[in-house]
Parts: structure tokens; sequence; C-alpha cells
């Protein structure tokens, strides 16, 4: 009998969960800023919430994506998904970023 080197279905549960919540609390994070900045200027809050918000959606797809994916691999004993959600999530967290600093300096 051949030992599985993994928790088969925890392990990528649990991680993809992780990504799932810190998407949800960029989104939330993402709206309230967007708030925020609009008192000062409208467009530049509308640009960066229109950028921001679906960024964050499509990590949050890609999260259960490569759940799914993930699965699939490890019981096959394939290699893991791309980076791809990882890069999603720094170009949102970002850009979540800039939208608070922009807030910030304008509203001094």
């Amino acid at each position: 009998m051949r030992r599985q080197p993994w928790d088969p279905g925890l392990q990528v549960e649990r991680t993809a969960l992780a990504w799932m919540r810190t998407c949800l609390s960029l989104v939330v994070v993402a709206l309230i800023a967007f708030r925020f900045a609009a008192h000062e200027s409208l467009a530049l809050a509308l640009g960066l919430g229109a950028i921001v918000v679906p960024l964050a959606l499509l990590a949050l797809w890609l999260a259960w994506r490569r759940f799914r994916a993930s699965s699939a691999r490890l019981a096959e004993g394939r290699r893991l998904p791309d980076a791809l959600l990882p890069v999603t999530m720094a170009i949102v967290t970002t850009l979540t970023g800039v939208l608070g600093f922009v807030y910030v300096v304008l509203e001094r």
C-alpha cells in the first residue's frame, strides 16, 4: 500500500478557505476606502474602485479554482497550480493601499 504524502482534502481546503477570507476582506476594505475617498475625489475613487473590487472578486474565483485544481492534482500526483492567485492578491492589495494613500493625501 502506497502512503499519501498529504492530508487528503483538509490541507488544500484550509488553504482555499484562507484565500477566500482574504479576498472577501479585501473587497470590504476596498469598499470602505472607496466610500471615504469618494468624499474628496469621486472620479479617482470610482476609477480605483472599478479596478480593485473586480480584481478582488477575480482573486476569489481563482481561489476556488485553485482549490479544485489542487485537490485533483494532488490525488493524481501532479504538480500544483501556478501562482496566478498570489500575484492577483498582491495587485489588489497594492491598489487598495493606493486608494487609502490617495485618500489621506487628498484629505490634507
